[in-house]
């Protein structure tokens, strides 16, 4: 027991030094600073794809689309909602990490933060839009990495552009709360240099990576995350691992290597072909896959059991701040979206944090592990989608089956006792006097 005091009293030194850096303060603050628009996206993704959704869960449930009237115009206009609050999040990300950066050294944050915004959307310019294939993509840009699973490669790019901006500035800024276009034009003189090296660096990078990766940087990163199962055969060592690294991902901000809900791979659907002419999942072929471990049981409120995160916080956190997030992120997180915790805690770039959101997946993953080697209950078989309530996925999944809804309660009440230790340390770094926004 003594030494496991010690080494969390090491996190908690070591949570409390790090939040002390200034390019991780830039880093936080950041996160922080992106909450709201998370939030407000997360809200909209659950009436769009929850509500105004062929798959959506309240549409299974109560068939929406046959009786609300515009369904369809609903659906088009939660999507446009969704794409364009939530597809842009990394631009504001890039902007915001090069301005807290350059604030603290009494450089132009401003235009170190538009440099910034700017040269992450160069570094994501899509250069098969010049292509005269017909398979080409037709977007000027990389849509896809402009948004939340672009986060990781926004906070590079702010690091560096504001790094520039701090080294290469001719003179400090000179702040004035009424602008005149005499300032205005010597901002642009005293920051030319480091604005034309950054737009020069990230312009070539994208360009020098477009022949490498059609997608980009983050392509690279999800090529890379498949190498290590190449030679894998046991097929649970393999869902442990990519587990771990697809939390690992999501984690530092790219988000999506693994693909939540796995309906359409083929061990899935032979279990459901089994379970349609056997009238049941038990007996199904393939009863150990990452969709009837992974996504059906270890998801509880999104990658890393967020939602037990939640209770965790709202029953012994002594954090205001946690507890603003918790209480304003329930609803998305029930549903599975928990990016608002991840910029809001923030989980993302977190010590202190980052390990439970490791050990709660494999904890429900080894339990639901063994009660399907037991027999204990039966197979995921039938569809689950990704708006479907994380604690109920085991449960309509298997068709009602009761047990698989224990299976999932269990599960929740492991990783909210994971999470708790932390939340405790937490309120100790609170009471202390550290900074609890650590």
């Amino acid at each position: 027991m003594s030494s496991i005091n010690k080494m969390m009293n090491q996190l908690q030194r070591f949570d409390t030094a790090v939040a002390q850096q200034r390019y991780f303060r830039a880093i936080r603050d950041t996160l922080t600073l992106l909450f709201p628009f998370v939030l407000v996206g997360a809200f909209i993704n659950v009436l769009n794809q929850a509500v105004f959704s062929k798959n959506g869960f309240f549409n299974h449930i109560y068939y929406l689309s046959h009786w609300i009237p515009g369904f369809k115009l609903w659906s088009q206009y939660t999507t446009m909602l969704s794409i364009s609050v939530n597809d842009l999040i990394a631009v504001i990300a890039a902007f915001a990490v090069a301005n807290f950066v350059v604030r603290s050294t009494n450089r132009d944050n401003l235009l170190a933060g538009l440099t910034s915004a700017l040269c992450f959307v160069m570094l994501n310019f899509n250069f098969d839009f010049f292509s005269d294939q017909e398979d080409a993509n037709g977007s000027q840009f990389l849509e896809g990495n402009l948004g939340s699973q672009g986060i990781f490669l926004a906070i590079l790019v702010g690091l560096l552009t504001g790094w520039i901006f701090s080294k290469l500035a001719f003179k400090p800024h000179d702040h004035q709360l009424i602008e005149s276009r005499t300032h205005l034009l010597q901002r642009a003189k005293n920051n030319m240099l480091p604005i034309i090296l950054s737009l020069l660096i990230f312009s070539a990078i994208g360009f020098g990576i477009s022949f490498v990766s059609p997608m980009g940087l983050n392509g690279i990163f999800y090529a890379a995350f498949k190498l290590p199962f190449n030679k894998i055969s046991h097929i649970m060592i393999t869902i442990f691992l990519a587990t771990l690294l697809s939390n690992l991902f999501w984690l530092i901000g790219i988000i999506g290597p693994i693909s939540f809900s796995g309906n359409g791979s083929v061990s899935t659907v032979q279990n459901l072909q089994y379970a349609i002419q056997h009238g049941s999942a038990w007996g199904a072929p393939n009863p150990i896959t990452i969709h009837t471990v992974y996504d059906a049981f270890a998801n509880v409120g999104g990658p890393g059991m967020t939602l037990a995160l939640i209770i965790a916080i709202l029953w012994q956190s002594r954090n205001q701040d946690f507890r603003l997030v918790a209480k304003t992120s329930w609803l998305p997180a029930i549903f599975n979206f928990n990016q608002p915790l991840l910029v809001g805690l923030p989980i993302l770039y977190s010590p202190l944090l980052a390990v439970p959101f490791l050990l709660a997946p494999m904890a429900s993953m080894v339990i639901t592990w063994v009660a399907l080697k037991l027999s204990w209950m039966p197979p995921v078989a039938y569809p689950i989608y990704r708006t479907m309530p994380g604690f109920l996925m085991g449960w309509l999944g298997t068709g009602g089956d009761w047990r698989a809804l224990l299976v999932s309660v269990i599960n929740l009440a492991v990783a909210t006792a994971i999470y708790l230790p932390f939340i405790l340390i937490n309120n100790r770094i609170v009471t202390g006097g550290a900074d609890h926004e650590a």
